[in-house]
């Protein structure tokens, strides 16, 4: 016989072991005449046989513990994690409904434009100049009167003027 025979008939043995198959049932607990009982009609004889059989096959494995596995991502790269909420963060900043601008220092040779702007809840002013961002807002153009402001929400892109109040002049 080769190998391939031996093991095949090896594994064949080891399948019908684990199934029962070729071996008589075990006697219930009931004793000699539970068992030829079932052996003559099939049926269980006492009510106490079939109840012995239900608790052998309902005992539960209590050697293995239960173990849960759980699969965790934690994001390492970039500035933002991509699964934290956009509305929820705290780097939003001021909304422009918040702003008020205060002051502008307009130069219109060299482009050296400052405005001073104010939120309703930080203490201190803002100095912008053209390319300076607060919160999602970033500043386009400062102009004599007015600063224009890009602001990116949720992928698209808006503009919002923030002009400065000029005091009405009587004549």
């Amino acid at each position: 016989m080769n190998r391939a025979t031996v093991w095949c008939a090896l594994l064949l043995g080891l399948v019908t072991a684990g199934c029962g198959a070729g071996a008589a049932p075990a006697p219930a607990a009931g004793g000699a005449a539970t068992a030829e009982a079932e052996a003559e009609g099939g049926a269980v004889a006492t009510r106490g046989a079939a109840q012995a059989r239900v608790a052998r096959r309902a005992r539960p494995d209590t050697t293995l513990p239960v173990e849960y596995r759980r699969e965790v991502f934690r994001y390492g790269g970039g500035s933002r994690d991509p699964f934290e909420s956009l509305l929820l963060t705290g780097n939003m900043g001021p909304m422009i409904g918040d702003l008020s601008l205060v002051a502008i220092t307009f130069d219109s040779r060299y482009g050296n434009s400052v405005a001073i702007v104010r939120a309703l809840n930080v203490p201190q002013p803002y100095r912008l100049r053209r390319g300076d961002t607060i919160g999602r807002m970033r500043v386009i153009q400062i102009r004599q009167y007015e600063v224009v402001f890009q602001i990116e929400e949720f992928g698209f892109e808006r503009q919002e003027v923030l002009a400065l109040r000029r005091p009405e002049v009587t004549r």
